[in-house]
Parts: C-alpha cells; sequence; structure tokens
C-alpha cells in the first residue's frame, strides 16, 4: 500500500509484471524517488477496466518512458473505485491529482517529443550522466 494524496493505493507494481485486478478505478503511473523504497507519481489517470494496454496507449507513455529509461522502471498503483461511474472516477481523479500535484498532468503540445523540463528531470534520476 501506497498513500498517495489522502487515498490509499494498491501497489506500486513493477509495469511489465503486474497484474492488473479487474475492477474500476483510479491508477497513477510511478518511478522511483530519490531514496530508496520510495516513488514519485508522473501521472494520475482512471479506467472502467485496468490493463497495461490502458497505460502504454496513453500519449504521455513516451515522455514516461523517457523519464523512467525504461518500462521496467515504471511502476503502477491503484485505488479500487468498482461499481463507480465514470463520473465519481474522473472525481477522485482530480482530487488526487490537486492534492498531490505530479509532474506531468499538464497537456503537451507535442507528447510523442519529451520537454526540457522531462530531459532534465530524466537526466538528474540518471544521476546526471550523459550517455
Amino acid at each position: 500500500m501506497i498513500t498517495l494524496g489522502n487515498r490509499s493505493f494498491a501497489g506500486p507494481f513493477l509495469l511489465p509484471l503486474w497484474s492488473p485486478p479487474r475492477t474500476a478505478g483510479v491508477y497513477a503511473v510511478m518511478v522511483p524517488g530519490w531514496r530508496l523504497l520510495t516513488f514519485r507519481a508522473l501521472h494520475f489517470g482512471h479506467a472502467e477496466t485496468f490493463s497495461i494496454e490502458t497505460i502504454r496507449k496513453s500519449s504521455r507513455y513516451a515522455e514516461w518512458i523517457s523519464v523512467a529509461g525504461t518500462d521496467w522502471n515504471l511502476y503502477v498503483a491503484t485505488h479500487d473505485l468498482a461499481n463507480s461511474t465514470e463520473s465519481e472516477r474522473l472525481s477522485v481523479e482530480r482530487e488526487v491529482t490537486r492534492e498531490y500535484r505530479p509532474e506531468f498532468s499538464a497537456p503537451v503540445t507535442h507528447p510523442e517529443l519529451p520537454g526540457l523540463r522531462t530531459m532534465l528531470l530524466a537526466r538528474s534520476l540518471r544521476g546526471g550522466s550523459s550517455e
């Protein structure tokens, strides 16, 4: 369990090995934090049914990969909202986003290209080494 905003989320789970629950709810896309066993949320979303494809088909996926370096460094946490309506899930997503303020919630003009902020964050997470 991890607490994001004022909500408890199951996880975080490594994205490529994640077995999504068959329920509706809110999810958080995360990367490892600065200290051991800490995580930072990059994005919150909602889904009627959780799936890896929901995460990978996001227009922000390339940006998350540029921060994480690889999908083996991306994590997912879920907040179960079984039998919820889309408006209820959207409301919880907005609430958690407002409380937590993830790095990548603002819309971007070209989501397939990482922005300067993304590249600087990715570089700092990798220890500042040039590739």
